[in-house]
């Protein structure tokens, strides 16, 4: 079966993101192609109502794609292509498509993904809108994920999954008021990750931990990438 991974023009453009999930899939033998990139999903397009130009630049991402699977790192991507894409623009989606948590868990469960050492860290998880409430209820799998690492004592937020509080950034927010984005990011923290003694805030989302890890000022909470917190914990 032949996997491509859809960075996304966040991941791509970020290196801590880019170089954690190439390292991260060389470290467990997955051979993939490469794509989103030079092409972004659309998702700016349909986010501001440019319909017939999101919808050509989705007949070129799926003309793009030449394998059974795609797995993306971002939320925005999985739910553009996965979602919009046919329901929205009309578009059909040859392939399988997977946010990285799913086909971590997969990884995970079928015994390629080796964690040995230990991540001695209090830790919890913020769920990204676009694989939570507003996308296929993602909630599981990166808590399995994460609770699988040594070491890793982990704590739920108090609102959580579909009940879960904004990382500040969506909706244009961090393009157009990047400081009162930030400032919900802090707020969040200081509200909500702080009393419970946590060390590390993970998300899966490359857009949400820009934000956060914006707002993770003056605290001494460490903002980090699903993706990151797997490598800490590899052998």
């Amino acid at each position: 079966m032949a996997i491509g991974i859809f960075f996304g023009c966040t991941t791509r453009s970020t290196p801590y993101l880019y170089d954690n999930l190439v390292e991260f899939l060389k470290r467990v033998g997955v051979e993939y192609e490469s794509y989103g990139l030079d092409l972004c999903c659309g998702a700016p397009l349909i986010l501001a109502g440019k319909i017939k130009e999101a919808k050509e630049q989705a007949k070129k991402v799926v003309a793009s794609i030449k394998t059974d699977v795609i797995v993306t790192p971002c939320p925005h991507c999985y739910f553009i292509i996965k979602h919009e894409y046919p329901e929205k623009l009309g578009v059909e989606v040859p392939f399988k498509v997977l946010h990285i948590t799913q086909f971590v868990k997969d990884l995970l469960d079928q015994g390629k993904l080796k964690l040995k050492e230990n991540f001695e860290t209090i830790m919890t998880y913020h769920d990204p809108c676009y694989i939570g409430r507003q996308g296929d209820g993602i909630y599981d799998e990166p808590r399995a994920v994460l609770k699988s690492i040594p070491g890793v004592k982990y704590v739920e937020l108090e609102h959580t999954r579909e009940d879960t509080t904004c990382c500040g950034g969506g909706g244009f927010v961090r393009a157009f008021l990047p400081r009162l984005s930030a400032e919900v990011a802090h707020e969040k923290i200081e509200r909500e990750v702080k009393p419970l003694g946590v060390e590390t805030l993970v998300s899966s989302c490359p857009f949400c931990y820009l934000n956060l890890n914006d707002g993770s000022y003056g605290t001494e909470v460490k903002v980090i990438d699903l993706i990151d917190a797997l490598l800490k914990g590899m052998e």
